[in-house]
């Protein structure tokens, strides 16, 4: 894409040799037999390995141990992504392994010191697509980063591989020459006024004339809008020979006439025009046109090749996804596993048991409306401190005393009574 040198894709497409493993290893900054060594024995046929291989040797996890965190400050997954996404740029040649190795130093460039990505701002993602050698229309830029900031993994940052992706809609700053348009000393306008050179133009630098340029075939020619269609009145194709036979038999084809004219009426301006299909005769030198197919083998064989990949996909996912929560368990906390398979397995909790009610019975009101004086249980007794602390036979000595006061009342007020009769009754 930003290079026309042959030797900077693969040979074949699809197929990758050590060479062109070496070059793409350098271009992503790591040494240059650090992809081939990854490789199982076997697994190169005349020193070629086709992209799928790889895919699958990069989803089995052959290179995420040895790209993680050794040549770089990333992880191996991180690494395995990136090595993903060189390859299905290059298999589509949208990306040269020198624009992948300037797309990593404008990205390290510009990258911060946490080492997160780069912060998907315009102005900041502009001038790192300056430094690769591409350019692209600011607002197609920030459109573009509208769409993508949910899927982005870390928020508000670009990462290496999601900036190649990126580069895919830029193209190259050498195609471009922005020239200044200067006005000729007779040219007019419409109302016959002499133009004037715009000198507003001469304060703007390269990149802001640039960008106004790319603006403008953004919102003109990029844009997703749909284009006024006119419909006009269309003539049936006829051939050369049966112009020559209507020409001798003295009947010349007359041209269209409209309803106004015919009709004498007023002509008038319409935004649509209704046009009648005709079906048109077959003549002797009528020869039917073959019409290419729709979709070529080309196409069907990659769609039956996207099909199987999806389906291996996804019967290697929970493979996969075992595969990596060991390897992380292993490099975190090692010998958790071990831990936990000699661990005994905890015994199955019984169910709790289900308590029923009671059923309400019929003296529940009785019972409620004259309650009777509650009796402290055996447990609260045999909890409870107050026996220790004596309080307990306060409160006895004082029921006592009233016990023993009510009992002189009592036979005070017998003797009162007794007294009282006997006086009654002497009188």
């Amino acid at each position: 894409m930003g290079c026309n040198v042959e030797d900077e894709f693969p040979k074949q497409a699809g197929c990758y040799s050590e060479t062109d493993l070496r070059r793409l290893a350098a271009a992503l900054g790591f040494p240059s037999n650090s992809l081939e060594s990854c490789l199982p024995p076997g697994t190169l046929h005349k020193g070629i390995i086709t992209s799928k291989k790889l895919h699958r040797l990069l989803d089995l996890g052959y290179f995420t141990s040895a790209l993680h965190f050794t040549f770089n400050m990333k992880s191996g997954l991180y690494n395995v992504k990136l090595i993903l996404k060189c390859l299905d740029l290059l298999d589509r040649s949208a990306l040269s392994f020198a624009d992948i190795q300037e797309a990593k130093v404008a990205f390290c460039a510009y990258e911060h010191l946490d080492q997160k990505g780069v912060k998907a701002e315009t102005g900041m993602l502009l001038k790192a697509i300056k430094m690769c050698g591409f350019a692209v229309s600011p607002q197609k830029l920030s459109m573009y980063l509208r769409q993508k900031r949910p899927s982005f993994v870390e928020r508000g940052r670009v990462q290496l591989y999601e900036f190649l992706d990126l580069l895919t809609i830029c193209e190259p700053r050498k195609k471009f020459s922005i020239l200044d348009k200067r006005v000729q000393s007779t040219d007019k306008t419409h109302r016959g006024l002499y133009q004037m050179d715009d000198m507003r133009t001469c304060a703007l630098t390269p990149d802001e004339k640039l960008a106004s340029h790319l603006n403008r075939r953004f919102q003109h020619v990029d844009s997703w809008m749909v284009p006024q269609e006119t419909v006009s009145i269309a003539q049936p194709p006829t051939s050369r020979k049966c112009q020559q036979t209507e020409i001798c038999n003295g009947t010349r084809p007359q041209p269209p006439q409209s309803r106004s004219e015919s009709s004498g009426e007023a002509t008038t301006d319409e935004s649509w025009t209704l046009v009648t299909p005709v079906p048109q005769l077959r003549c002797h030198c009528y020869t039917p046109k073959r019409e290419k197919p729709i979709q070529t083998e080309q196409d069907i064989q990659k769609t039956k090749n996207n099909i199987e990949e999806l389906l291996y996909e996804m019967e290697t996912l929970g493979e996969k996804a075992r595969w990596d929560l060991n390897w992380k368990l292993d490099y975190y906390l090692p010998g958790y596993r071990e831990r936990s398979a000699t661990r005994p397995m905890p015994a199955v909790q019984q169910p709790p048991k289900t308590i029923k009610k009671k059923s309400c019975k019929d003296d529940v009101f009785n019972r409620l409306s004259a309650p009777r004086k509650r009796i402290p249980s055996p447990c609260h007794a045999t909890s409870c401190d107050a026996y220790k602390l004596g309080i307990v036979e306060k409160i006895q000595k004082e029921r006592l005393k009233c016990s023993t006061a009510k009992l002189n009342r009592s036979k005070t007020s017998h003797a009162c009574y007794a007294l009282s009769t006997t006086l009654s009754a002497k009188v």
